[in-house]
């Protein structure tokens, strides 16, 4: 994998919420959430320094004007909503760090964290972009809310600047009037615009609300050969699906677990050089929703959701299958899949329809591991044992204990399943 190369310098962008902020204190989300960052950057400040890292700027602002154009079906026009309250910290480094490094260290998944696009006018671009200078269609903050912890007071670099970004708006907005609908397709089609990304930027949701069915179909044709290039590596034995349950009582905290390990997932997928994505089913018609993605949380769904030929070819480690018609056919691609049920896996499997016709061990050995949470948690894997019953020789499968304590141990001991499965080395999960 080609070395990362350390940062100069970053834009953090991330909402004001404990999810996404890992191993954070709530202090912290909560006082700049109530409009005071200055605790946040002096975590930040503390934990970089920490590893070795010296900054030279550290500015920050809390973002909660902004809006998103969205289309309203009724009225048949474009309406605005006003964005998520985020926060964007700029940090310059005289001493830097890796992306992957940077995200590790403060807890923030790499894709909200920015690199300065190549050029002299890098750093200077990210610089506007605190109160959207050089960005005259978005709301236009006060220098004044420019937080500075480290480096030249913003409000002084505003001051020497604003001529220059303001001649620099002309520049962006004749680049911007070239992001067409061909653009946006053959960045579709080449999987660098995922469909969150549409959704959640103005420019491209513009394009989208007016050519809705010709994105759509570009994404659709995106996923299916994803999906054949999925089947081929499966055949080739280039890796093969990890399957993970989760059980426990009805908030034991199954999703919680459930979402940090898709996280982690997401975040080694990232370092390989990959941009995973994840679809949450609903409790019924698990596959109304799913296009495709890499990972499938099938959260609180029921045994009885689909037949037991269907959890089989589905579970299946190596194969992908199409699910009965009652979902159009559509093919299970997701190279992850996690269950979680308040039931354990023989008493879910045996709602599924026609599960007398099958083999119950079935089930169990296509599944990498059971964890369940009770007052801790604990990791088990199927386990083979022989069985003689008149002179003939039985296989049957159960879980057998591995590991047992907190919940980080047992998403690490996971993490570990997935990276044996994919053939994969990853620099944070390397025991």
């Amino acid at each position: 994998m080609k070395k990362q190369a350390k940062l100069t310098c970053a834009m953090i962008v991330q909402q004001l919420e404990k999810d996404f902020w890992l191993n954070w204190d709530n202090f912290f989300i909560d006082q700049a959430r109530e409009g005071d960052l200055i605790p946040l950057l002096e975590e930040i400040e503390k934990r970089l320094v920490s590893h070795n890292c010296i900054i030279s700027e550290l500015y920050a602002i809390k973002h909660d004007k902004d809006k998103l154009v969205i289309w309203n079906e009724e009225e048949k026009s474009t309406i605005e909503e006003l964005k998520a309250s985020h926060v964007h910290i700029l940090i310059k480094f005289e001493k830097g760090t890796t992306l992957s490094q940077l995200a590790y260290i403060l807890g923030i998944e790499a894709q909200y964290i920015e690199k300065a696009k190549s050029g002299r006018y890098g750093y200077d671009n990210l610089l506007a972009y605190l109160v959207h200078s050089k960005d005259k269609a978005k709301f236009q903050y006060s220098p004044n809310e420019v937080i500075t912890l480290k480096g030249e007071d913003y409000l002084s670099v505003y001051n020497r600047r604003k001529q220059i970004w303001f001649k620099g708006r002309a520049t962006k907005e004749a680049k911007e009037a070239n992001l067409s609908l061909d653009y946006v397709i053959s960045e579709i089609l080449e999987g660098h615009i995922t469909k969150s990304q549409v959704l959640l930027t103005n420019d491209y949701y513009k394009v989208y609300a007016l050519n809705q069915r010709k994105i759509e179909d570009a994404f659709a044709a995106y996923q299916e050969k994803k999906g054949f290039v999925t089947i081929q590596s499966l055949e080739n034995r280039e890796f093969r699906k990890t399957i993970i349950f989760i059980t426990g009582k009805t908030a034991s905290g199954k999703t919680s677990l459930a979402k940090e390990i898709i996280k982690s997932i997401k975040d080694i997928a990232f370092r390989q050089g990959e941009t995973w994505e994840h679809c949450i089913t609903a409790s019924t018609n698990s596959f109304d929703n799913y296009n495709g993605q890499e990972i499938l949380f099938m959260d609180d769904v029921r045994g009885y959701g689909l037949t037991a030929t269907d959890w089989l070819k589905l579970l299946d480690p190596y194969n992908i299958s199409p699910i009965s018609a009652r979902y159009k056919n559509k093919l299970g691609y997701a190279k992850v899949i996690i269950i979680a049920s308040s039931v354990e896996p023989s008493l879910f499997f045996h709602s599924a329809k026609n599960y007398h016709y099958e083999d119950p061990s079935q089930f169990i050995r296509r599944l990498d591991a059971l964890v369940k949470i009770d007052t801790t948690y604990q990791l088990s894997i199927p386990h083979k044992i022989q069985m003689v019953n008149h002179s003939e020789m039985l296989s049957d499968y159960y879980f057998k204990n591995i590991a047992k304590g907190k919940h980080e141990k047992i998403i690490q001991k996971v993490l570990s399943m997935f990276l044996k499965n994919m053939k994969w080395k990853d620099e944070k999960n390397n025991n």
